[in-house]
């Protein structure tokens, strides 16, 4: 789930290539996304204030390059589908700047087996 605070002066629309990874892997799409070549990205501009929510651990987003000197600001909020899951610490470090130690003690708590 995100909240946008503020837009970069220009860019910044969120990417994302829907429930790629819904039931597995997809490694083939997930290559086409990273390298340009799938038809399966869509994109939106989202505006101060908007809220979205997103299965991010099934779908696979990003963000278009941003210009100018004006920062873009977004809060970002997680949830999980079962008690004691957590980020890895690579992915809370990421995304927040900092890991707590739970993060290492559950590391590998996850509702599937995919790779984070």
């Amino acid at each position: 789930m995100t909240l946008a605070i503020q837009n970069a002066e220009s860019g910044g629309a969120f990417e994302y290539a829907p429930e790629i990874r819904k039931g597995n892997e997809n490694f083939a799409e997930v290559s086409k996304v990273l390298n340009g070549t799938s038809e399966r990205v869509r994109a939106i501009n989202l505006e101060p204030g908007d809220l979205q929510l997103f299965r991010g651990r099934y779908s696979l987003p990003r963000v278009a390059p941003l210009t100018g000197d004006k920062p873009r600001y977004v809060a970002i909020f997680s949830y999980v589908e079962e008690p004691g899951m957590v980020a890895t610490p690579e992915r809370c470090k990421q995304l927040y700047g900092r890991v707590l130690p739970v993060h290492y003690e559950r590391a590998g708590v996850r509702a599937d087996s995919f790779l984070d």
